[in-house]
């Protein structure tokens, strides 16, 4: 539980009173209301960061993980949205496919507006050639390129909804031909063969690449049927974004998206898989590549042979991303 904070000698009354109030209605919902499991989970997640991040340094010093060099620009940019608290995870996530890449990925961070000077010195430690979007940077290119009426709605989602940068500003490149979109929650855990083979032919083709979900979470945003029915078009209900390779979007994506979101209702543009929804109906529209079964979402239990496993934000599933992704890398337990 939260300890009462000092209270300021000038607030008045009604304040303070406000401030006792607050503490006592925390201290119910952890000791009655069964907030004590939220309080449990964040601790145990803030323990596994920390003991992540104390590791990087460790191995670092001790040579084993080694910084990787990456071409400032390339054909290929692994694109990462990522804010302050996810900074531990997503140096593992790129360390864990960048060392397969044989520099030829550049990896792009797009700071969601949190990151400070130190975390981009913490990332450079181990991508020294790594390269950073802020949301000030990236705002005039997306207006730029999506200027005129035609672009309304897709312009209005980039600047309304949190995934609208992850979604447009990674193609906003002009070296990149192909996209490679990673969360930070993503570990390889060994050469992912068929994600380079797919990138190598990726800005020839219209095709998109993913991971299989067998959760169906379309069926969270809408009913696929009504999905269907009001874009005029296929969505693929197991087409996964937290890993995905790309062509770099041209105006026939970008009318397509465009299309999509008129055809949204208002609750659809808001809602906070919207984006993955527009790539879902994406991949029905334009084709979809599916990873074999190695490339997993993150389950109670997943297959010990796995390539790659995407550890999805549950609280069964998220804290193994240390427990045993990170151990499995490298050797090391908690």
């Amino acid at each position: 539980m939260e300890p009462l904070k000092t209270m300021n000698k000038t607030d008045s009354p009604q304040n303070i009173l406000l401030s006792i109030r607050k503490q006592f209605g925390y201290a119910k919902y952890v000791l009655l209301d069964g907030g004590h499991r939220d309080v449990r989970y964040k601790w145990r997640l803030d323990r596994l960061n920390r003991w992540a991040g104390s590791l990087l340094d460790q191995l670092a010093s001790e040579g084993v993980l080694n910084p990787i060099n990456t071409p400032v620009e390339s054909d290929i940019e692994v694109q990462m949205l990522c804010g302050h608290s996810h900074i531990t995870m997503g140096i593992w996530s790129l360390w864990s496919l960048l060392r397969w890449a044989d520099g030829k990925m550049t990896p792009v961070i797009q700071s969601d507006g949190s990151l400070t000077p130190e975390d981009i010195l913490r990332f450079r430690k181990f991508f020294p050639q790594i390269r950073f979007t802020m949301p000030e940077d990236v705002k005039p290119w997306v207006e730029q390129r999506l200027a005129g009426s035609e672009y309304e709605f897709l312009r209005n989602f980039f600047r309304t909804h949190f995934f609208g940068s992850r979604l447009l500003a990674s193609h906003m490149s002009e070296q990149a031909k192909v996209i490679v979109g990673l969360d930070t929650d993503v570990l390889f855990f060994d050469r992912p063969t068929e994600i380079i083979e797919q990138c190598a032919v990726a800005q020839n083709s219209r095709v998109l690449t993913s991971f299989h979900d067998e959760f169906d979470w379309v069926s969270v945003f809408a009913p696929v049927k009504e999905i269907e029915a009001r874009c005029g078009t296929r969505i693929q209900c197991a087409f996964n974004a937290g890993m995905v390779v790309l062509p770099k979007f041209e105006d026939e994506q970008f009318r397509f998206m465009e299309r999509m979101l008129r055809a949204y209702t208002p609750e659809w543009r808001a809602h906070y898989f919207a984006d993955q929804a527009l790539l879902a109906l994406m991949a029905g529209e334009f084709g979809w590549h599916e990873l074999p079964f190695s490339y997993q979402l993150g389950q109670e239990t997943n297959s010990p042979d796995a390539l790659s496993i995407h550890y999805i934000s549950n609280r069964k599933v998220r804290p193994r991303f240390f427990s045993e992704g990170v151990s499995r890398l490298v050797g090391r337990r908690p």
